[in-house]
């Protein structure tokens, strides 16, 4: 499936970054708890190639945005919060319409068990969010941690979320201005039908892979830790350990999440009041105790790009002017020997195509444009007549 509304056009780039640099003063950071910010951190231009990580898809470097969540001061694996943050390009209204487009690597450690990547009943792997979000005023903390906001969080917009290392149940979801997550029943909204990453949509989508091979051996030498928490392959179905390409489009009141050009969920937001028109992405703990190797706990996001979108034009306005009417006759009469393409045309190939697509819309909106006097539409032929005789009628004046 296409990453966009299919009728859409995309239109200009009112906002992009690849992270290379700092651009950490044109960002707002906003974390929850209050009390814990100290623990969630942003690095920009973070490099991550020293875990192993390839350049993002469209890169010739490898650096980008590093986002943790729930980092605890010391390798002890002190008691922490759950908790997290979310940042926005500072002060930006995006409009109505527009699409949000980035590559996201979520890593994680494994827990330290035959299970090898995969989390364990003592979360000791860290099982983190990956969070997106439109609609946000994007100076609010959009802090989940699996199906409800964490102390102080707030969700203003349409937020989506998703686990690295999969097996909570509720691997993929959507937050419709809430803290609590829309069902996987719901009618139209998830693709899937599903939420959890066993389903065979999932598995289909996110097969499994294994950790960079220099994870493993920081996870082996680490803390003189005697398990290899990196060995092993992730749960197909789950995000984590490949880059994936995510799309978020809001189009007039519907909101879509697109992961590697595959269409998630969908959401119509038509009924409620967004907080703004910016956007948001973040990362959460969903537990309160911290990871066995925090190092290894954190998402990445690279170029990063806000397109507008645009309303396509109506069917049959040859000329553009947001209404059908005889002056599009005119202009696809005027194409006839061409017979090139024409402006809102459908991608029609022929004249007698696109003179059908003309009529069926004419009169369109209703109430505008100029027509032909209350009198039914002539065939082609017949307009090719009234064409030659008002020709004709001319001439005649111009000799008297």
């Amino acid at each position: 499936m296409v990453g966009f509304c299919a009728s859409s056009v995309l239109a200009g780039v009112p906002f992009s970054d690849n992270f290379n640099t700092d651009t950490s003063a044109s960002w707002t950071k906003n974390a929850a708890p209050t009390a814990n910010a100290a623990t969630q951190i942003a690095e920009f231009a973070f490099d991550y190639s020293t875990f192993g990580i390839p350049p993002a898809p469209g890169s010739s470097d490898t650096l980008g945005l590093r986002l943790r969540a729930n980092v605890p001061a010391d390798t002890s694996r002190p008691a922490g919060v759950t908790s997290g943050l979310s940042v926005s390009p500072t002060g930006q209204d995006f409009g109505i319409n527009y699409k949000m487009q980035f590559y996201a690597w979520s890593n994680f450690a494994g827990a330290p068990n035959a299970a090898g990547l995969a989390d364990n009943a003592a979360s000791e792997g860290g099982t983190a969010n990956v969070m997106f979000a439109v609609g946000t005023a994007g100076n609010v903390p959009l802090v989940v941690a699996n199906t409800g906001l964490v102390t102080n969080g707030q969700m203003d917009g349409i937020g989506f979320a998703t686990t690295g290392d999969g097996g909570i149940v509720n691997d993929y979801r959507v937050y419709p201005k809430s803290g609590t997550i829309v069902p996987a029943a719901t009618p139209g909204v998830y693709a899937a039908g599903s939420n959890g990453n066993t389903a065979a949509f999932y598995t289909a989508l996110f097969p499994s892979v294994s950790a960079p091979a220099v994870q493993q051996t920081i996870s082996a030498n680490e803390y003189a830790d005697p398990f290899n928490t990196q060995a092993g392959t992730t749960q197909a179905g789950a995000f984590g350990f490949a880059w994936h390409k995510v799309a978020i489009t809001k189009n007039s009141g519907t909101v879509t999440w697109d992961v590697d050009d595959t269409r998630i969920a969908t959401y119509d937001a038509s009924a409620l009041t967004l907080g703004g028109n910016n956007i948001a992405l973040g990362v959460s703990d969903v537990n309160s105790s911290t990871a066995r190797h925090p190092s290894l706990v954190f998402t990445v996001f690279d170029n990063l790009t806000v397109t507008a979108v645009t309303q396509p034009g109506i069917p049959g306005d040859f000329n553009s002017n947001g209404t059908i009417d005889a002056a599009d006759y005119a202009k696809w009469r005027k194409n006839e020997v061409a017979n090139a393409s024409l402006p809102n045309d459908n991608a029609l190939t022929t004249q007698a195509d696109r003179y059908t697509l003309w009529r069926s819309n004419f009169g369109n909106p209703p109430g505008a444009g100029s027509g032909f006097g209350g009198f039914a539409i002539p065939e082609p032929s017949s307009l090719l007549l009234l064409a030659i005789c008002a020709g004709c009628c001319g001439a005649v004046r111009r000799r008297s």
